[in-house]
């Protein structure tokens, strides 16, 4: 009898279900992928159900659930919804996504970590959306001395809640808007780190130029322009000359960043349909990243 495709339900709470994740998924393994847009986490416990019901226990493991949209807390309720239709053996894997934040930040922080060494490190991350608040928090958690810039009041208060109930850790938040005087905020600053929204330019080159303790900058965003004035985006840890008497600072571009962070989502989506069920939210992609980032 020839092996039941691979499904995976693709829930957000966003009308349209994002292209990446689908593509990202297909390629991860997904056989066939079931996607609905615009889903109330009250219905999510009738989706779910759906895909229990239809499927003997021992089959299972060839079905999962994907849960995106672009607000932490309504994806949050719509992962515990999923699990209440849960009963005894009877449970499928699930994996929760935030617009990519989970496995970019796990893979910005994983190839990072090979760089430089993260305890103690002061680090500024600049843009705390969905990217930018994990890769806050899994430095904090591996022992840096991060900072978190966000664009208004009301952000900030939401990051600082986010940061405590996943990371388990106080990051300091500074509201800062872009066009803003940033040396102060460089200062001392060795690690930076931007994680803005696409085709926006945070940190002109003659800003970070003058940063004199920089070390290593990274820029999530693979789009034109980068977060970071004068670079490619295809930079690998290669190191950029600065003016005469500032030291040699190395770089990760967004375009390298995005490759590894293709790598940990497709491994992710294949951990979906392994025999035993599991949730990968946050943190366990956090770790994932780090085996993925190690063998490559």
């Amino acid at each position: 009898m020839p092996s039941l495709p691979r499904i995976l339900i693709h829930i957000d709470h966003n009308p349209h279900p994002r292209v990446f994740d689908r593509i990202m998924s297909l390629d991860g393994g997904a056989d066939q992928i079931l996607a609905y847009g615009d889903v109330d986490p009250q219905d999510v416990p009738v989706l779910v159900s759906g895909a229990l019901y239809s499927r003997p226990r021992e089959e299972l493991s060839r079905t999962a659930i994907l849960v995106t949209g672009t607000n932490d807390r309504v994806i949050a309720e719509m992962v515990r919804q999923a699990k209440r239709a849960f009963f005894g053996a009877y449970r499928v894997s699930i994996l929760s996504e935030c617009k990519g934040g989970n496995a970019v930040a796990g893979a910005t922080v994983a190839r990072i970590a090979r760089l430089v060494e993260l305890q103690g490190l002061p680090a500024l991350v600049v843009a705390g959306g969905p990217a930018g608040s994990r890769v806050a928090g899994l430095l904090a958690r591996a022992g840096a001395d991060a900072t978190l810039t966000v664009f208004d009041e009301d952000e900030a208060v939401d990051r600082a809640r986010f940061l405590e109930e996943t990371f388990a850790r106080v990051v300091r938040i500074v509201v800062w808007k872009a066009g803003e005087p940033l040396d102060g905020l460089l200062e001392g600053v060795r690690l930076l780190v931007t994680a803005g929204p696409p085709e926006l330019t945070l940190i002109p080159r003659r800003v970070w130029d003058r940063a004199a303790a920089l070390e290593l900058m990274v820029d999530v965003s693979g789009a034109e322009p980068p977060g970071i004035e004068g670079l490619t985006g295809e930079e690998d840890g290669d190191p950029v000359d600065r003016p005469a008497g500032q030291p040699v600072v190395r770089v990760l571009g967004g375009l390298a960043i995005s490759r590894s962070k293709i790598e940990v989502h497709r491994e992710a989506v294949r951990r979906l349909f392994e025999p035993e069920a599991v949730v990968l939210g946050t943190l366990e992609i956090a770790r994932l990243a780090e085996e993925v980032i190690r063998k490559m």
